[in-house]
């Protein structure tokens, strides 16, 4: 009898030990809840007008989530809208006013949304304005389209915005934005807006982002160690492999240096000096700028020159934050010198995230001399 029931005890408590272990075995991760940007009165809006011009802002004048508002920040308004107005649903219409004050009404809008670590599967962005925007995430122009063909070319020609996306107040704009955005990162929108109105009535912009999660990778158990081989006897010593060769020794080039065009082939490379940005971000540091107008002075100089700005990030982070993070900087030295009158055709960028370290190691060091931006030498 004592045996039976020994025999019973030890299947219910097998039973319940490999339910217990299935169970924790087959967990499903977590995925955090979607995200929901909309517009409403607690988004910041710029305290002076800004002039809206033809192009979009060039890169200083994109604000961050850490940079100023022009004319400091004000909390926007809920503004009215005409019965025609496609307000995105769940979203408030918002302006600087209720409505708009004068003819070509314009002012910079911003909403911050710190992420975590979670990868971003979707995100979705509506947007509707009356009548002229064009909207940012992390200083990146989101509204590719020139313009909206129910605008027509007597009406925008008259303010100038021949080359701007326009929304119309009949419309609603979607466009995908999952690569837009960081994980592990405070992101930035930023919506540049001006009114038209004859009658100084309405202006709004309403839009609605929705940002949807997949579950953090699950750290995976290491396995148990192997036992090591008995000792084998030692080859017998074989000529080494060549080593890679490594990288060129780069020319640095800055503010005060000229390296000569004659001495210029396809494939060199310039080290910009004194070119860095915020930390994580590819905001110009003004430390900057005396680099990039001697750069610019010297494209300018010799109008055949065409160069590849080439981003690199140290070796810390993920491979797709490297990626983009160096992508976003060499697109920015790019930006700035297509600004200061360099011809587009003479400049292209690449970003090359953390794939040719100058340095294979994870020290402060290493780091300097890992981030950095090159100008290669595409033809002359």
């Amino acid at each position: 009898m004592k045996v039976l029931r020994f025999i019973v005890y030890a299947f219910v408590v097998i039973f319940f030990s490999a339910k217990v272990y299935a169970q924790s075995n087959n967990q499903t991760p977590a995925i955090k809840p979607s995200i929901t940007i909309v517009t409403d009165n607690s988004w910041d809006v710029s305290n002076k007008q800004t002039k809206f011009g033809e192009y979009p802002l060039s890169a200083e004048k994109i604000a961050t989530a850490t940079t100023p508002l022009y004319g400091g920040p004000a909390k926007a308004v809920i503004a009215d809208f005409g019965p025609r107005s496609k307000i995105i649903p769940g979203s408030k219409p918002i302006w600087r006013n209720q409505t708009s004050i004068p003819e070509t009404d314009a002012y910079q809008f911003r909403k911050t949304v710190p992420l975590g670590a979670e990868p971003i599967v979707k995100a979705t962005l509506e947007i509707n304005c009356d009548d002229v925007a064009r909207l940012y995430i992390n200083q990146r122009l989101v509204s590719v389209e020139k313009r909206d063909g129910t605008i027509k070319d007597g009406y925008d020609d008259w303010y100038t915005f021949r080359s701007v996306t326009g929304f119309t107040s009949g419309r609603i704009y979607t466009y995908d934005v999952k690569d837009y955005f960081f994980t592990n990162f405070t992101n930035t929108i930023l919506v540049e807006a001006v009114s038209l109105a004859f009658d100084g009535s309405h202006a709004y912009v309403s839009a609605k982002i929705v940002l949807e999660f997949g579950p953090l990778p699950v750290a995976s158990k290491p396995s148990p160690a192997k036992p090591k081989p008995a000792a084998e006897p030692k080859p017998k010593a074989q000529t080494p492999p060549p080593a890679k060769p490594a990288l060129p020794e780069n020319t640095v080039f800055e503010a005060g240096s000229d390296p000569g065009i004659e001495k210029l082939r396809v494939g060199s490379i310039l080290e910009l000096g004194h070119v860095s940005f915020k930390a994580d971000d590819y905001k110009l540091d003004s430390a900057s700028y005396g680099t990039l107008d001697a750069l610019a002075a010297y494209l300018k100089r010799y109008p055949g020159l065409k160069i590849e700005v080439g981003g690199h990030t140290n070796l810390r982070p993920s491979d797709r934050f490297a990626a983009e993070l160096s992508t976003n900087r060499a697109r920015t030295v790019a930006k700035y010198l297509t600004d200061k009158g360099v011809a587009a055709q003479q400049v292209t960028y690449k970003g090359y995230g953390k794939t040719q370290p100058r340095v294979n190691a994870v020290t402060k060091e290493a780091d300097k001399a890992n981030q950095r931006v090159e100008v290669k030498v595409l033809g002359k």
